[in-house]
């Protein structure tokens, strides 16, 4: 298993640093320049290129990409070039907003997916199954900001109630935190955990139908024992494939979530760089966030060989 895990991880340095020069060349030739935006029409070419030197934009490309490469891994991210905050005294204060939609987002999406997957399958063609079924194909159709909005707006009008504005760690006030984050992330993970009940019915199925099932219950195995031990560990590696490549969404809709909650944390903080063109928090988010998505799919790869004990053997 050891030896597994290391041929795994030796895709990782080779993907981040393909990521790495995806991020750094699209936003150096994405439209728009940023001395410009900085310091608007009114500026002189001396002025323009001294901020030019200053950014370090008047070095050679692979100068430019050395040096920002460089403090990426040393973690010295600079200031923003419009509000001229250390753009990592940002990161550090809105993570934690991020991180508890994040981790929150994949537990409650990955529960309701998988557990209500896995009834619909057990109990196929009952009323619970038509009821999962409608639902999946239901949340499916709702677009997340819209139910967003929703949620915010109902019960404000019918009981007039608004959610906590004002971010409380949940080491300090559970409740507050609670009734901030849970209604909305719920709603968020509705639509990813529908995707997922539906694969994880149909995997399920397949593996019922299956033999080495039917040899179990001919022993006079429980159905449980047969269920737990035999079809979900079948099933998983489709499963657990989706729930890795869930990981970008989950992401993507924590930018929809603060903003429609206004809620100020990583999403809320990368969306207005983008608008403001802030391209040195835009190039590190996204490096950062990428080598995120890019070590969840090495942990998901090997997390194959637990599934399936022959794969670490290929």
């Amino acid at each position: 298993m050891g030896a597994y895990i290391v041929r795994r991880s030796l895709f990782l340095p080779p993907l981040l640093f393909l990521g790495s020069i995806l991020v750094f060349t699209i936003l150096r030739v994405a439209p728009g320049d940023p001395v410009s935006i900085v310091l608007g029409p009114e500026a002189t070419d001396a002025e323009r290129q001294q901020l030019r030197d200053t950014l370090g934009l008047s070095d050679p490309m692979p100068v430019q990409y050395l040096k920002w490469m460089g403090n990426m891994l040393t973690f010295k991210l600079g200031n923003s070039i419009i509000t001229n905050q250390p753009i990592g005294e940002q990161i550090v204060s809105r993570l934690p907003v991020t991180l508890e939609i994040w981790v929150l987002s994949l537990i409650l999406g990955t529960t309701f997916g998988v557990s209500f997957g896995i009834l619909s399958a057990v109990y196929r063609d009952s009323m619970l199954d038509y009821v999962i079924r409608f639902l999946a194909v239901l949340f499916l159709s709702v677009p997340a900001f819209f139910a967003l909005t929703l949620l915010i707006v109902i019960p404000s009008v019918l009981w007039n109630y608004v959610p906590p504005l004002k971010y409380a760690s949940p080491l300090q006030d559970l409740g507050t935190n609670l009734r901030m984050f849970l209604p909305p992330v719920f709603i968020l993970s509705l639509e990813s955990s529908a995707g997922l009940m539906r694969l994880t019915r149909s995997v399920c199925l397949d593996a019922l139908n299956q033999d080495y099932i039917r040899t179990a219950r001919a022993k006079g195995l429980r159905e449980l024992v047969v269920i737990n031990r035999h079809m979900l560990k079948n099933a998983m590696i489709p499963v657990v494939t989706v729930i890795g490549a869930r990981i970008p969404g989950i992401i993507s809709g924590s930018v929809i979530l603060e903003q429609v909650m206004s809620l100020a944390g990583m999403g809320q903080f990368i969306y207005q760089a983008v608008l403001s063109k802030d391209y040195p928090i835009v190039q590190a988010l996204s490096f950062y966030i990428g080598a995120l998505v890019i070590i969840a799919h090495i942990a998901v790869d090997v997390s194959y060989a637990y599934f399936d004990p022959r794969i670490r053997y290929r």
